[in-house]
């Protein structure tokens, strides 16, 4: 019981700004008595700190408590086919160190043994930056491009990685020996824009080599019965289409990513040399829309009506007030967004019809999967 109350205790003062004992006790409905005892042993941790008085409600000012941020650190790891992007964060979320690192170029091989390495290696290079504090690192979380059961840690398959069966949180754990957490890179994009929002119910949309959607339900990031809850990419769109990197054929990411947009232009006739993954592929794809390049402004248009499609599928069977969309499609938000909105307006059902696609801030998934760590180490599963 009171490691459930300092948790919740904790989460109270960690989302506020400055609040005191009187007012937490007062909205947890807990004994002054033991929120005091709760706080004084976070504030002898340095986790917490007094920081002034509020205003008096008729007796003496109450004293404020406020986290203290840099009594720790967390490290969060946004893992995807051609980069792997890696940060620092304080406790409140503040960037302390970003960088973005090359992962596999088209035609490398990938394997668990290399993956373990250049994990490990960002992993450490991060370590290096985390200024002096009381509790160092606290933990790393991990966002992985596929099907992992974020409360073992395991990675049951990573389809555009050849990765499968393997006990991800264990093998890294032992070489780094931190806490490790990990979960499907689409829910760390939703969880950190409910953070963000507060939105409580919410579908995240990460579309770049593959799609995955994360789904926040009633204010709860939902997993399902195994982890694999939001394989909206992996669901079919054309009952005889294209196979797809995961053995089924016309499911929604072959259309609605990366390769599919280097489909339909070579389907318009643009001889392209360039090769799935390709870091920059979505930039120069960019470059030539902003040129006014017909070819390419049509074919992200078809790209927004693909990607329309399988979002209106979201919205008709979870009702979302809202669909944030990340990945590097999301970069080109503005050649895509009409014909998103305008397969919605048809394909979408009653007021699921209204519902708006916003562009995600680009680093919603590596900070959801530094939220991770916060959420086990500090107070629990939220």
């Amino acid at each position: 019981m009171r490691r459930m109350n300092r948790a919740n205790v904790f989460r109270k003062i960690f989302e506020a700004d400055t609040i005191s004992r009187v007012q937490i006790s007062r909205d947890m409905g807990m004994n002054k008595a033991t929120v005091s005892s709760i706080v004084d042993d976070l504030i002898q941790q340095q986790f917490v700190h007094e920081t002034g008085y509020g205003e008096s409600q008729g007796g003496r000012k109450p004293v404020l408590l406020q986290l203290n941020s840099t009594a720790g650190y967390v490290i969060g790891i946004d893992v995807q086919i051609a980069h792997m992007t890696t940060a620092v964060f304080s406790l409140k979320g503040e960037v302390v160190w970003l960088t973005r690192h090359p992962l596999y170029r088209a035609g490398e091989l990938s394997t668990v043994e290399s993956l373990v390495d250049k994990l490990e290696g960002q992993i450490r290079r991060a370590m290096g930056q985390v200024p002096r504090s009381p509790h160092g690192v606290l933990g790393v979380g991990i966002a992985l491009p596929g099907m992992v059961n974020a409360r073992t840690g395991y990675v049951y398959y990573l389809p555009n990685l050849e990765i499968f069966d393997w006990a991800m949180k264990d093998d890294l754990g032992a070489r780094i020996k931190l806490p490790i957490f990990i979960d499907n890179d689409a829910n760390c994009g939703a969880l950190a824009e409910h953070i963000v929002s507060q939105t409580a119910n919410l579908a995240f949309v990460n579309a770049g080599i593959g799609v995955g959607v994360g789904i926040i339900a009633s204010g709860q990031l939902y997993h399902g019965q195994d982890g694999l809850a939001g394989e909206y990419g992996h669901t079919t769109i054309s009952a005889m289409g294209l196979r797809c990197s995961c053995g089924s054929y016309g499911c929604w990411e072959e259309y609605a990513s990366e390769r599919g947009l280097l489909r339909i232009l070579q389907d318009r006739g643009k001889e392209l040399n360039t090769k799935i993954p390709d870091p920059e592929f979505i930039e120069r794809c960019i470059g030539k829309a902003n040129a006014g390049d017909e070819s390419y402004l049509e074919g992200f248009a078809e790209l927004g009506k693909n990607l329309g499609f399988g979002m209106a599928n979201i919205c008709n069977s979870i009702n979302p007030a809202r669909i944030m969309l990340g990945g590097s499609v999301a970069h080109a938000y503005p050649f895509i967004i009409e014909s998103i909105s305008q397969v919605l307006g048809q394909r979408a059902v009653a007021k699921n019809k209204s519902i708006k696609v916003e562009q995600a801030d680009p680093e919603s998934v590596v900070r959801g999967a530094s939220r991770l760590v916060l959420q086990q180490v500090l107070f629990g599963a939220e």
